[in-house]
């Protein structure tokens, strides 16, 4: 047989064997991914129910007054140095499930309502004090920055499920 012959096939046959071995690898890479992305979730859930367990004896006027305090500064932080954004439109925060000690301290100073397919919604009107200066504004930027940072603080520092949704008007 001839040598260059036996050359050019074990040059396919490393090709070959290359190529499989790195759609293998990737294939390995890809469910390492999948599965780290699972094992994360799984712990921020577990943090998300010790901070929850840990906030559960958190005063509710204290929860309350830190979200709000996060709002307010975010939207004059966001309105440093502008005009007034004139896209107009609606937001608010919505808390599932509507139960908890935060949730029925807000029923009963009856801020928010009902949400929508379920929850507790608090409405940009009722984040911001009434002298604020953005209090009254129909800015949806504005809005949005409010809602997000009241949010973000009972979601991150006391583990509640929380969204943000807007809407135009």
């Amino acid at each position: 047989m001839d040598w260059r012959l036996l050359y050019g096939w074990s040059k396919k046959i490393v090709s070959i064997m290359s190529e499989l071995i790195e759609k293998q690898l990737d294939k390995m890479y890809k469910h390492f991914q999948q599965i780290n992305k699972r094992k994360n979730n799984m712990i921020q859930e577990d943090v998300k129910q010790v901070v929850k367990f840990v906030n559960a004896k958190v005063d509710p006027t204290y929860i309350w007054h830190t979200a709000k305090d996060a709002a307010v500064e975010a939207v004059n932080e966001y309105m440093k140095d502008k005009e007034e954004p004139m896209y107009c439109g609606f937001a608010n925060v919505k808390i599932r499930p509507a139960r908890g000690k935060f949730v029925s301290w807000l029923k009963k100073q009856e801020i928010g309502d009902n949400a929508y397919n379920g929850g507790w919604r608090i409405s940009y009107y009722d984040i911001m004090p009434m002298e604020h200066q953005y209090r009254r504004t129909q800015s949806m930027d504005i809005k949005e920055v409010a809602c997000d940072a009241f949010a973000k603080v009972l979601e991150e520092q006391f583990g509640l499920n929380v969204i943000s949704e807007s809407r135009a008007d």
